[in-house]
């Protein structure tokens, strides 16, 4: 997953009800988008992250080509995320070793810290430098995932006449394109929400440090306010969009559906943050409070959604902007994507920015 290669690539990512590529490109020292699409994917060919309909699904990339906006996708090369529910990332904390021991090490400590077989995996890791200097012990952030799980994306890229150079967890990716510069002296948490689920990510120093998720999600929001209205689930996303969390409109009911599921999310990310206090790895933050929260996904949209969790988790949180280790400036380069959009591309984003190495 951690794999070096130095060939061009664009990103694509993979999820329930979507498919999103992107691609990069350089001009001296400048970065641009070179092209970009987004195709909704039929219901039943992947479900939960796992892929029902290898078929299917490869005929559909093979025609989204056709769709991408600005130039034309010539290369094959892709970078490919898996889905964040079904890996394991750890930053472990070894005695200092030779470099050609630590391979082991790893090996060993990643099987005693999942509950598969090391055979039953695939797993890679990197070295990562801490904030804080530590003399007596090397820090390998590891990312390990079913190989059950992988092998259809793999046949499914293959199928559809792609070359994949690289299979990232979705988190390290969606961190690549909202951490400026790949660095946070503090920790910071990316709630990233999706239409099926919601990724809580946190970052400090230079790795992703804590990763989990939740079902409470666009969808589940959406289902949320047709069962309290008792209208379709066309009627009930037009209300999450054009009302939200506004108090002020409709007797505030819209609100008032949107709220346990969302209270059910504080709860989790209150939890999480309590995790990482106590738990996280000091030598990676001046501090183990959350500094800020991150919102980036289709979700994160979600009018007044950033005041409430602001609110009721007393943290500052702000949308995310994927463009933030992109654009230097040149904005008329970038093919027509509304920023309110681009949110939805983080993790898309963030692997075209691998696709550039």
């Amino acid at each position: 997953m951690f794999n070096f290669l130095k060939q061009d690539a664009f990103g694509i990512d993979l999820s329930d009800f979507s498919v999103k590529m992107a691609r990069l490109k350089k001009d001296g020292e400048e970065i641009f988008l070179d092209n970009y699409c987004r195709c909704e994917i039929p219901s039943g060919l992947i479900e939960y992250g796992e892929i029902k309909e290898v078929d299917e699904l490869a005929e559909l990339i093979k025609k989204i080509f056709l769709t991408a906006k600005g130039k034309s996708i010539k290369t094959r090369n892709c970078i490919a995320s898996l889905p964040e529910t079904e890996a394991f990332i750890q930053l472990l904390k070894l005695p200092k070793m030779k470099d050609g021991e630590i391979a082991e090490a790893v090996k060993w400590e990643t099987e005693n810290n999942i509950p598969l077989s090391i055979n039953e995996v695939y797993f890679d890791w990197q070295v990562i430098q801490p904030v804080k200097k530590d003399l007596e012990h090397t820090h390998v952030l590891v990312a390990a995932i079913s190989k059950k799980q992988v092998d259809p994306y793999l046949a499914v890229f293959k199928k559809a006449g792609l070359n994949p150079l690289v299979f990232e967890v979705e988190s390290i990716a969606t961190a690549r394109s909202l951490i400026r510069g790949g660095f946070s002296s503090e920790p910071v948490m990316i709630v990233d929400f999706g239409a099926r689920r919601t990724s809580f990510i946190i970052f400090s120093g230079s790795a992703v440090q804590f990763t989990a998720s939740s079902p409470i999600s666009n969808f589940s929001l959406i289902n949320d306010i047709a069962q309290f209205f008792d209208v379709s689930e066309e009627e009930a996303r037009k209300l999450k969009i054009e009302i939200g969390l506004d108090r002020s409109r409709e007797d505030g009911r819209v609100f008032e559906a949107l709220k346990p599921g969302l209270e059910e999310l504080v709860g989790k990310a209150k939890n999480y943050m309590d995790f990482y206090r106590t738990h996280g790895l000091p030598d990676h933050s001046e501090t183990m409070n959350i500094s800020k929260i991150i919102l980036c996904g289709g979700g994160a949209n979600l009018a007044g959604l950033a005041a409430f969790l602001e609110n009721e988790l007393t943290v500052s949180v702000e949308l995310g902007n994927p463009w933030v280790n992109i654009l230097k400036g040149s904005p008329g380069k970038i093919p027509e994507l509304p920023y309110d959009q681009s949110i939805g591309y983080a993790t898309v984003l963030g692997l075209a920015l691998r696709g550039l190495k």
